[in-house]
């Protein structure tokens, strides 16, 4: 499933059908695949037919984890495009929990994992049905050259009878969006991939990437994938910690659809980070004290309130991630990137994602029968790093997307780059916000 994430979410496919089909059409055309994946799943015959098939619904969701959170983010006006980007994670969450009760429920009964699977369809089908009567995004159409109707779609987002301000701001959110195409094209630059990896552009990209790997490595999906051996070992029940956290991870999802306008992105990067990191370091420690050997798998004699403050970690721990990095991470990498880029950019990010997403599945097992609880001071390590970044990073609320840009330029000449590009070759290049300049040796 992680590989056809990762063959999806690959930049030169995603933006292929993001910039080609549109933001609109592409979530259409994955919700088709996904459905296919499905049908073919619960009718498999055979373990290679049921592979396959899920390999092929993986790929829809590489290109729904794509393009979904742009078109959230291009959609949305600025005061409401965290709460609204957040409601991707939120969804994630309800989908994981309720889908937690749906398999307890059928997949012990006869030919039950056929209907559980089937159950994934519902939302699909909504999807598909509910698509074609939103609008498409306007910045999509302003890059088509559709100005007409980017506008007609702008005013149906943002204007209102209530407040005949509204309307204007509508047009001057398009006459924005047109200058930022307009200074671009002027540029006479042709978009090249290897414009994503220097200068501004490369510098964005590796800010979101290193934000969607850390939003791996800090080890929520290791909780996810294998809390239940470590509850396990609490002589826990494993079915009442599945799901417990699955029910945290929704319910602690909700705030930050509150907290990402009203506090930021940065300040719940911060906080998350340092909750993750303090929660794995705890672990560790009592893990390792009063485990036997540290071992994961061990059957502990340790006391019981030893137990319930491990517990207690784990489900801080998906606490502290479910309303920061979880729903912040996809809302500012949907952000940051200039619209002549920022399909490609955004495969490029979550393809990162899905790589770091498979690296834990296969990895977490192997450290946890190697290191045991000391698994977890590998992931406070990478809660360090993610707040050391989390740190670096400029605030992005309430400012709309064509204006994100210029708020990396004095970070990015803090780091000694120039604020604008690379310099490579000796060809002209922009920056993807319209300013050119000259690539040297």
């Amino acid at each position: 499933f992680s590989l056809g994430c990762i063959c999806t979410a690959f930049p030169p496919v995603s933006g292929y059908f993001i910039d080609e089909f549109g933001r609109r059409s592409s979530i259409m055309i994955g919700t088709v695949i996904f459905l296919i994946g499905c049908f073919m799943q619960a009718a498999s015959m055979s373990v290679t037919t049921f592979m396959l098939a899920r390999w092929l619904s993986g790929t829809a969701i590489g290109l729904l984890s794509s393009v979904v959170p742009l078109y959230q983010a291009e959609m949305a006006p600025p005061h409401m495009r965290g709460t609204l980007n957040s409601t991707y994670n939120l969804m994630l969450t309800a989908g994981i929990f309720f889908g937690t009760f749906i398999d307890d429920f059928l997949v012990h009964r006869d030919g039950g994992w056929r209907w559980a699977i089937l159950c994934q369809a519902i939302p699909a089908i909504v999807i598909l049905a509910a698509m074609p009567l939103l609008p498409r995004s306007p910045r999509w159409l302003v890059q088509q050259g559709r100005v007409q109707e980017a506008e007609a779609a702008l005013l149906t987002l943002r204007a209102s009878s209530e407040d005949p301000e509204s309307s204007a701001a509508a047009r001057q959110e398009l006459a924005d969006i047109v200058e930022e195409c307009r200074a671009t094209s002027q540029s006479g630059h042709k978009t090249a991939w290897r414009d994503l990896f220097t200068g501004r552009i490369g510098v964005l990209v590796s800010v979101g990437a290193s934000l969607q790997m850390l939003q791996q490595l800090v080890g929520m999906n290791a909780f996810m994938y294998f809390g239940t051996r470590m509850f396990k070992s609490f002589q826990f029940d494993p079915k009442v910690f599945q799901t417990s956290s699955m029910l945290v991870n929704m319910v602690m999802t909700l705030p930050a659809l509150y907290l990402i306008e009203a506090a930021g992105r940065k300040t719940l990067l911060q906080a998350g980070a340092a909750g993750m990191t303090l929660s794995c370091i705890f672990l560790a420690t009592l893990g390792q004290l009063y485990m036997d050997d540290g071992e994961i798998n061990s059957h502990t004699t340790c006391p019981l309130s030893v137990r319930i403050a491990m517990a207690a970690m784990v489900f801080l721990f998906i606490a502290c991630f479910a309303c920061t990095w979880g729903p912040v991470v996809w809302t500012y990498c949907a952000e940051i990137f200039p619209l002549r880029y920022r399909a490609r950019c955004l495969g490029v990010t979550t393809m990162t994602n899905w790589i770091g997403n498979f690296l834990i599945a296969q990895f977490t097992p192997m450290l946890l029968a190697w290191v045991g609880f000391g698994t977890f001071l590998i992931f406070a390590f990478f809660g360090v790093l993610a707040l050391l970044l989390a740190a670096w990073l400029p605030e992005t609320k309430g400012v709309s997307l064509e204006q994100i840009g210029p708020l990396f330029d004095e970070k990015i000449a803090g780091l000694g780059l120039d604020d604008r590009t690379a310099q490579i070759g000796g060809e002209k290049i922009d920056d993807g916000y319209g300013t050119c300049i000259e690539r040297a040796d």
